[in-house]
């Protein structure tokens, strides 16, 4: 076995954790949002631990992947790889953004039990979350179509991708449910 076929297998496997993360993001904030209780919110909560050990790797893994195969290939002038890296440092930084309110959120829950207060079912509705959520989900999408088609309007698709993400992401901030 050569080792582009590797590095392809590892790249597209690497696709596919990043979407396994972004699935584990999605039920876990649906769930969440509809918590009632500690112990719902806190059964929910731990499923985002699977988050950084999963979606960071793979991200990583996405990006140095494809690093190593647009260098072998000399695809690097190539539209739709220039597209590439500063997409997917959005989607880290969209990702890492939400961090610092999902911890405060964890301790908040802590190890209290009983009905949560409406204080706190309103933090766990966090529009951050899900705007950020949608904008990653977009953005990979629009990515991953980019990839796999290479189409010649190149930039339009990525102005699409973006105006849909920011629509999106808005709707989210407005309280819309999609």
């Amino acid at each position: 076995m050569d080792l582009h076929r590797l590095v392809v297998f590892f790249h597209v496997a690497a696709v596919i954790g990043t979407c396994a993360a972004l699935s584990i993001e999605w039920l876990g904030l649906r769930s969440l949002r509809r918590a009632t209780s500690y112990e719902q919110a806190r059964e929910w909560i731990n499923v985002w631990k699977l988050l950084p050990a999963i979606g960071a790797p793979s991200l990583l893994g996405v990006l140095l992947s494809g690093v190593y195969l647009a260098s072998s290939l000399g695809v690097w002038t190539a539209p739709w790889v220039a597209a590439a890296i500063p997409t997917l440092v959005v989607v880290a930084i969209a990702g890492g953004s939400t961090a610092p309110s999902r911890n405060r959120v964890r301790a908040a829950i802590g190890q209290h039990s009983g009905k949560l207060p409406l204080d706190l079912q309103r933090q766990l509705r966090a529009r951050l979350w899900q705007a950020s959520l949608r904008v990653r989900t977009v953005l990979l999408a629009g990515l991953v179509f980019l990839m796999t088609t290479k189409p010649e309007a190149n930039f339009l698709v990525l102005a699409a991708m973006g105006l849909i993400a920011g629509a999106w992401s808005v709707a989210a901030s407005r309280g819309v449910r999609m």
